[in-house]
C-alpha cells in the first residue's frame, strides 16, 4: 500500500472561497431625469410648506420670544450744535447786506418806515402766528402728578400730591420721553403723566440730574390710545447757540404756576462761557415773568426748545429777569438721561488759567474756584485754589478739555487727578484718586 505520508508527498492547499462584489447597473438617462424631477418637486413642496408654516408661526413666535417692534426703545440721539458756527445767510439777507454796504442803514430803515404803515391787523397777524406755535407746543406739554404715601398726626395713611409741567422731547417706537423738574421725580412713590387731552398713564423715572435739577421720565406708548398718540407733539430741541439779544421767545409749561400756561417775551442778554459744575455754559436772560419751581420751557419762534427756566440762578434773575439754561450745552447730558444712563459727576467749578495769571507764576491748567460740597472731588480732598493739570494722565489746559475727560469717565470708576497746590515754597504737584459718581 503506498505510503501517503512520505516526505515526497505534497500537502494539498486549503481551498479559497470566491469573493464577489455586487455592482448596481448604471442608471439610464430616463431614470436620472425621473429622479431629478421627483427631487425638484419634493423640494418645491417642502419649501411651500415651510413658508406657510413660517408665516403662520411668526406672529406667535414674535409675541412669545421675538422683539416686538411696538415696544422697542432704540437709543435716542440729539443733534449737537457748534458754538462757533454762525447762522447761514439766506439769499435775501445776503442781498440786504450787499445793499447796506452801498446805502447807510439809517437811510434804509427810514425809507421803509416812511413808506409802510403798520396797522392793528399786522399786530394781530404776528401774534396769531406766535399763538399757533404755542398751541402746537402745548400738545407736547404734560402734567406730572406725583404721589407719596405719608401718615397724618393720627397715623392715618394719606397721599401727598405735587403737580409739575413736563415736555415731550423724544418718541421711540415704544415710549415717550419727557423732560421735567427733578422735584417731580424725587422721593415719589408714584408718577402719573396727564397728556393734553386728559389721557393719564403711569410714568417711569429714567434718570435724574440733581446738578441740573432736571429728570427724564418715560411713558409706555401702549398705555396711550391711538387718537391721542396722533395728536401728541414732540417738541424738537433747537440750537441755543444761535440765540441773540432781542429774539422773540415763548415760555410754555407752567410759567404762571399752572400747567398749560404760556408767556411771550424777548431775550434781554446772552451770557457766554459761564462756569458751571464740571464745565461751561451759556445763560439766556429774558424779560419773561415766570413762577418758580413748576417747570417752564423756552421756545424760539420755530417752536424749538432752546432752554428751560433755571431755578439755581435766582441771583442773576433779579437783575435780568428770568434766567434760562442754554439747551445746546446740555444735549450730551440729556441724551444720556433719556437713554437711562447716569451722567458722570466730578464736582468742581473753575476757570482757565489765562495769560495774566501765567505771568503771576501760576501753572497752566484749570483753576478751581469752587469745590462742590459732598461731590467726588470734595471727598477726594481737592480744594479751592487748586489748579488741575492732568486727568487720567491727559494734560488739562482748558475747561472744555476737563469737561470732556469727566464726561468720558465711567460712573463708579476711580480716576487719577493731578493738581498744583500753592504752598510756602510755590506750587507743589499732588495726586488724588477721585471716584466718579452719577449726578
Amino acid at each position: 500500500m503506498p505510503d501517503t505520508e512520505g516526505p515526497d508527498k505534497k500537502v494539498p492547499r486549503e481551498r479559497e472561497f470566491m469573493r464577489e462584489k455586487i455592482v448596481k447597473r448604471p442608471l439610464t438617462k430616463k431614470q436620472i431625469a425621473v429622479r431629478a424631477a421627483v427631487l425638484l418637486l419634493s423640494a418645491a413642496a417642502f419649501g411651500a410648506v415651510a413658508a406657510l408654516s413660517f408665516a403662520a408661526v411668526k406672529p406667535w413666535a414674535e409675541r412669545r420670544w421675538g422683539k416686538n417692534t411696538e415696544n422697542e426703545s432704540p437709543s435716542i440721539q440729539f443733534d449737537r450744535d457748534d458754538p462757533d458756527a454762525l447762522p447761514e445767510e439766506t439769499a435775501a439777507s445776503a442781498a440786504e447786506t450787499a445793499e447796506s454796504q452801498t446805502q447807510p442803514v439809517e437811510d434804509v430803515v427810514k425809507s421803509y418806515m416812511e413808506t409802510y404803515k403798520f396797522s392793528a391787523e399786522d399786530l394781530t397777524s404776528m401774534y396769531e402766528g406766535i399763538r399757533q406755535v404755542e398751541q402746537q407746543a402745548d400738545k407736547g406739554i404734560v402734567t406730572i402728578n406725583t404721589g407719596k404715601q405719608q401718615t397724618d398726626l393720627f397715623g392715618n395713611p394719606i397721599e401727598m400730591s405735587g403737580y409739575y409741567a413736563g415736555a415731550v422731547i423724544a418718541r421711540t417706537s415704544g415710549s415717550y420721553v419727557i423732560l421735567t423738574r427733578a422735584e417731580a421725580a424725587e422721593q415719589a412713590d408714584s408718577i402719573h403723566v396727564v397728556f393734553f387731552d386728559g389721557t393719564e398713564a403711569a410714568g417711569t423715572i429714567l434718570q435724574t440730574d440733581e446738578v441740573m435739577g432736571m429728570a427724564a421720565i418715560s411713558v409706555d406708548a401702549s398705555l396711550v390710545d391711538a387718537e391721542t398718540r396722533k395728536e401728541i407733539h414732540v417738541i424738537p430741541l433747537g440750537n441755543s447757540y444761535s440765540v441773540k439779544e432781542g429774539d422773540f421767545v415763548i415760555g410754555v409749561g407752567a410759567p404762571a404756576g399752572i400747567v398749560h400756561s404760556s408767556v411771550y417775551g424777548t431775550i434781554t442778554y446772552v451770557a457766554r462761557n459761564i462756569p458751571v459744575t464740571d464745565g461751561l455754559s451759556r445763560i439766556l436772560f429774558t424779560d419773561l415773568s415766570c413762577s418758580d419751581g413748576k417747570g417752564t420751557f423756552l421756545l424760539n419762534t420755530d417752536g424749538e426748545m432752546i432752554g428751560w427756566r433755571d431755578e439755581t440762578l435766582k441771583g442773576e434773575s433779579q437783575i435780568f429777569g428770568s434766567s434760562v439754561t442754554s439747551i445746546s450745552d446740555y444735549k450730551g447730558i440729556l441724551e444720556k438721561m433719556t437713554n437711562g444712563e447716569e451722567v458722570s459727576y466730578f464736582g468742581v467749578k473753575g476757570q482757565e488759567v489765562n495769560d495774566s495769571m501765567l505771568e503771576e507764576g501760576m501753572p497752566a491748567g484749570v483753576y478751581v474756584s469752587d469745590v462742590i460740597a459732598g461731590s467726588p472731588a470734595y471727598e477726594a480732598g481737592l480744594q479751592n485754589g487748586d489748579i488741575i493739570v492732568s486727568f487720567e494722565e491727559h494734560k488739562v489746559a482748558t475747561l472744555k478739555e476737563l469737561s470732556t475727560q469727566i464726561a468720558g469717565s465711567q460712573v463708579g470708576t476711580a480716576v487719577k487727578v493731578t493738581v498744583m497746590r500753592r504752598g510756602r515754597e510755590g506750587y507743589t504737584p499732588l495726586d488724588y484718586e477721585v471716584v466718579i459718581r452719577g449726578r
